[in-house]
C-alpha cells in the first residue's frame, strides 16, 4: 500500500512535469511558428535596392502604398555623387539580398561591373534609359600636364554625358516612369499603385517646370557653375554656362584658372554663380566677390536632408532660391 501510494505521488508528479513540459514545448512551437510566419512575410516581399539618394528619392515616389515593396538605399546618404564609389562589405551584403537594384545610369554608377561579376544574376535597371543626357561641361586645369592626368581619368571612367539626370525634374519624371514600368513588371500585385505614383509624381514635376518658367530670365542670361548637375538647373531656366569649375580629389582650381573666370563673369556681367555647400562654395564665393554679386546654393539631392523632404520639396526649395536671388538682383 505504502509502495502504492508512494507510485502514485510519483505519477502525479511525473504527469505535472510532463504538463509542464508540454506547455514548455506548445509555447516554443508556438513562438518558432510567430517567428517563422514573421520571416515568411518579409521574405516575401520584394527587395529592391537602390544605387544611392537620389534615386532612393525617386524610388520612394514609386513605391509609396505597395504592400509588396522592401526599399532599401546602398550608398550611405552622406555620400555625395558615386564619382569612382568603391563598393564596401556591406553593399556587398546588401546586394546579395537585393531583388532587383536600381541605378542612376548614364556612367554614375562605375562600379557596377565589379557588382555584377559578383552577382552575374542581378536584376539591374537603369534609369537612365531613353533619357537624353546633357554633353559634360569642360573643366579648368592647371597646365598640360595636369589636363592630360585629368584626360586620363576621364578615358578611365568614361561617361555617356552629365549623369546628374536627377536635377532636370522632367528627366527625374522619366526615370521615375522607368522605375514603375519594371517594378511592375515583377510586382504585378502591386502594378496599379506604381502607375498612380509615376502620373501623380509627373503632375509634381511638371508644376515644377511650371514655377521655373514663370521666372523668365532674359534671353541669354549666364551662369557659373560649381557642380557638374548645376548644368540641368541651369537648363531649367534657360540660362547659358559661361564656365565650370568642378573642385574634386583629382583637380582643384588654379590662381589662373579663378583669374580667367573672374575675368570671364565681369566680362560677361554674370549674376548667377550657382553652387552647393561643398568644395565648391569657396570658389564661388571668392568670384562672386570679384563681380559684386552674391551665390545662389543649391541643393543637388544627393544626400540625405533633415526631415526627409520629398524631391519635389527639394526641387521647390532650389527654383525659389534661385527666384529671389533674381528678384533680388533686379531690385
Amino acid at each position: 500500500m505504502i509502495c502504492n501510494k508512494k507510485f502514485r505521488r510519483n505519477g502525479g508528479e511525473n504527469m505535472k512535469k510532463k504538463g509542464i513540459v508540454l506547455f514548455l514545448l506548445s509555447a516554443l512551437l508556438f513562438t518558432a511558428c510567430g517567428t517563422e510566419k514573421n520571416k515568411t512575410e518579409e521574405t516575401d516581399k520584394l527587395t529592391v535596392v537602390t544605387s544611392f539618394y537620389p534615386v532612393y528619392l525617386l524610388a520612394q515616389e514609386i513605391v509609396q502604398g505597395a504592400e509588396g515593396i522592401r526599399l532599401e538605399n546602398m550608398a550611405q546618404p552622406q555620400t555625395g555623387c558615386l564619382h569612382d564609389y568603391e563598393l564596401s562589405i556591406s553593399d556587398m551584403k546588401l546586394l546579395e539580398t537585393a531583388d532587383i537594384f536600381i541605378i542612376n545610369g548614364g556612367g554614375m554608377e562605375s562600379f557596377l561591373e565589379q557588382a555584377l561579376e559578383r552577382y552575374p544574376e542581378l536584376t539591374v535597371v537603369d534609369t537612365s534609359e531613353g533619357i537624353a543626357l546633357l554633353e559634360e561641361e569642360e573643366h579648368h586645369h592647371h597646365d598640360e600636364e595636369e589636363e592630360s592626368e585629368a584626360h586620363e581619368h576621364e578615358q578611365e571612367h568614361e561617361h555617356e554625358g552629365n549623369s546628374h539626370i536627377w536635377l532636370s525634374p522632367a528627366r527625374a519624371a522619366q526615370q521615375a516612369e522607368n522605375i514603375a514600368a519594371a517594378l511592375s513588371e515583377m510586382d504585378q500585385a502591386d502594378a496599379a499603385v506604381f502607375a498612380e505614383n509615376a502620373a501623380r509624381f509627373k503632375e509634381e514635376t511638371d508644376a515644377l517646370l511650371q514655377e521655373a518658367a514663370q521666372l523668365n530670365l532674359p534671353e541669354g542670361t549666364e551662369a557659373e557653375v560649381f557642380h557638374e548637375g548645376f548644368a540641368y538647373f541651369a537648363e531649367l531656366f534657360g540660362m547659358e554656362i559661361a564656365s565650370g569649375i568642378f573642385v574634386d580629389e583629382y583637380q582643384v582650381p588654379s590662381a589662373k584658372d579663378l583669374t580667367e573666370a573672374a575675368d570671364e563673369a565681369r566680362e560677361h556681367k554674370i549674376q548667377f554663380f550657382l553652387t552647393a555647400a561643398d568644395d565648391g562654395r569657396i570658389y564661388a564665393e571668392t568670384l562672386a566677390q570679384e563681380t559684386g554679386e552674391t551665390i545662389t546654393l543649391l541643393d543637388p539631392l544627393t544626400t540625405a536632408a533633415e526631415g526627409n523632404p520629398s524631391y519635389t520639396e527639394r526641387m521647390r526649395r532650389n527654383i525659389q532660391a534661385v527666384a529671389q536671388h533674381w528678384k533680388e538682383a533686379a531690385a
